[in-house]
């Protein structure tokens, strides 16, 4: 069992997770995320947990014509499997941001929400989601960045719980390093929520 698995305690904490903290389905974060996604599009939820973006999607849209959540726990993947089998193909699957076992430009949209403070390190996760994605990525962080100059700070511990808090500055610089569009946006909710939007199909430049 991995950090995530554990921390749950069980099956029925895991289904509950983040639901307690008022960012289930109808969420104002999840509805920030489905204004990004189109009707008929697919969508790769990386770092999925107990599946809250596929329920939203399926009670307030958008219409998406596929789907696959990847989580890297198993009870995480377990609970969602059993709670949406109502939903036919969505399936979810185990899977690490670092390495995601999907062609290059598989998915129109590829969501890592809350997912980079727990990976200790941003570089191979987007790499994969630049690969995988045709379209674009949302990126969410809820943890506060760190100002300009005081670096990132990872526990690089190889159990990725509360791995790292990034630098935005120096963040910021690296989608610049991208060469791809990308815009940035908050909101303030149950929980403040820094939001990116990476669009591959725009000209080169950051807003």
């Amino acid at each position: 069992m991995n950090y995530w698995d554990n921390h749950m305690g069980d099956d029925a904490g895991a289904a509950n997770y983040m639901k307690s903290y008022g960012e289930g389905p109808g969420s104002q974060t999840r509805f920030m995320i489905a204004n990004f996604i189109n009707d008929g599009e697919s969508v790769l939820d990386v770092g999925c947990g107990p599946g809250w973006n596929l329920e939203h999607f399926m009670e307030h849209g958008p219409k998406v014509k596929a789907y696959r959540g990847l989580d890297y726990s198993e009870r995480f993947v377990r609970v969602a499997n059993k709670r949406t089998a109502k939903n036919g193909n969505f399936k979810f699957r185990l899977g690490d941001a670092r390495e995601l076992k999907e062609p290059d430009k598989s998915w129109d949209v590829v969501i890592l929400q809350d997912v980079l403070e727990h990976t200790n390190g941003y570089e191979k996760p987007m790499a994969e989601a630049m690969r995988v994605a045709k379209k674009r990525i949302i990126i969410t962080f809820w943890r506060a960045m760190r100002g300009r100059g005081d670096g990132d700070q990872i526990n690089d511990d190889g159990d990725d719980g509360w791995g790292a808090t990034y630098e935005q500055y120096k963040w910021e610089k690296f989608l610049d390093s991208l060469g791809v569009h990308w815009m940035s946006d908050e909101i303030e909710g149950n929980r403040r929520h820094l939001f990116y939007i990476i669009d591959k199909e725009e000209p080169h430049g950051g807003i």
